[in-house]
């Protein structure tokens, strides 16, 4: 009789929720027979079952092993050189167990890439089975950090993803040297706020790339801040072939200072939650200073009054020269410098930048 005794239990653990590691899911479902007790890769020993239950180890589903953490990496590997790994796997009773170990070459997260099987076997035995072999990294692969997974099936040949009776999974992360580098896609981040901290949605980023050689920008792709103003840009283009600019271009915002602008201001005011930055929406008669005369201009013209003529609607102001808004008491009309546009001559790639837009003022 081989392997049924355990079968009632299947459905409640196909539906169960694990914590993997970033790749794609693979445990056993069922257990009695067999096991892999350890495993050796580049010099590193890892532990595994001690035992046919299926309580007897794994760190997520049972029977799942995840050393896919800094401090559990596989050794460097050195592409081109001979990689040794061994590996011990117990029976109980004469059986057939299949092994694979795949290496993510290229790091997009899918180990079923061409080349990315480097160790597959199969044996029939009875009791404790030590198994030996190398295997070489190519020297045209990336160099970096990559995963690498290690599975033990009975009867059948592993597959890369899903649940399967009776086994062990092992995943594993090491860095490969010794290759090609990896191109550096360009990727930038951030966030555009209104005055009040509050995320603008559907804000218009524009990229812009040259090659090394070229000495003019063009344009490259547009995005949008989502709808609490956060912007993503991620690109195919290598850092080191190209260099980019980051364009917030101007905006339409409507010709009139809305009620609900002035509406929270005043709120503000006699809350006495008023900061220097609102002083842009404050001063609506341009001496300076706020005053009950202003006050009264922003309830009374706030739904009508135009803007002054030949003063921007907004300006944007980037990180820096927002902790100068944030902290100054002045008219910030005259002594912050904004700008109805921004363009960020090279954005560090993998950094962000944050921006921020107030509306300059009500006219009276």
């Amino acid at each position: 009789m081989r392997k049924f005794l355990l079968i009632i239990f299947i459905s409640f653990l196909a539906k169960a929720s694990f914590a993997q590691s970033p790749l794609c899911t693979s445990y056993p479902t069922s257990f009695c027979c067999e096991y892999v007790s350890s495993i050796t890769i580049n010099g590193k020993t890892y532990n595994g079952s001690t035992g046919y239950t299926a309580t007897s180890g794994g760190t997520g589903p049972n029977g799942y092993y995840d050393y896919a953490y800094s401090n559990n990496a596989v050794p460097t590997i050195t592409a081109g050189q001979q990689i040794s790994i061994s590996y011990t796997a117990q029976t109980n009773s004469t059986y057939r167990e299949y092994f694979k170990l795949w290496i993510d070459f290229n790091g997009n997260g899918n180990l079923s890439d061409a080349g990315e099987l480097v160790h597959a076997v199969d044996y029939t035995w009875n009791g404790t089975k030590t198994v030996t072999a190398t295997f070489v990294v190519p020297t045209t692969v990336f160099n970096g950090q990559v995963y690498m997974r290690f599975i033990m099936v009975y009867a059948s040949t592993p597959t890369l993803c899903g649940s399967y009776s009776y086994g062990n999974t092992f995943d594993f992360t090491t860095t490969i040297v010794g290759a090609v580098q990896p191109p550096q896609y360009f990727s930038h981040y951030g966030r555009i706020n209104d005055a009040e901290g509050t995320g603008l949605s559907g804000v218009t980023l524009e990229l812009y790339k040259k090659t090394k050689a070229q000495t003019t920008y063009s344009y490259h792709d547009s995005f949008l801040t989502d709808s609490v103003g956060r912007y993503s840009i991620v690109t195919s283009l290598d850092t080191s072939d190209y260099d980019f600019q980051l364009l917030l271009p101007s905006i339409t915002l409507g010709s009139n200072p809305s009620t609900t602008d002035a509406t929270y201001y005043n709120q503000k005011i006699f809350t006495g939650l008023i900061q220097g930055r609102d002083y842009y929406l404050g001063d609506v008669n341009r001496d300076d200073d706020i005053t009950i005369s202003d006050i009264y201009s922003i309830f009374q013209k706030s739904s009508g009054a135009p803007w002054k003529a030949g003063v921007p609607d907004y300006l944007y102001f980037s990180e820096n020269s927002w902790d100068s808004v944030y902290q100054t008491t002045s008219n910030l009309r005259s002594t912050i410098p904004g700008a109805q546009s921004i363009t960020i001559t090279k954005p560090v790639s993998s950094d962000s930048t944050n921006f921020n837009l107030i509306k300059t003022g009500f006219e009276k």
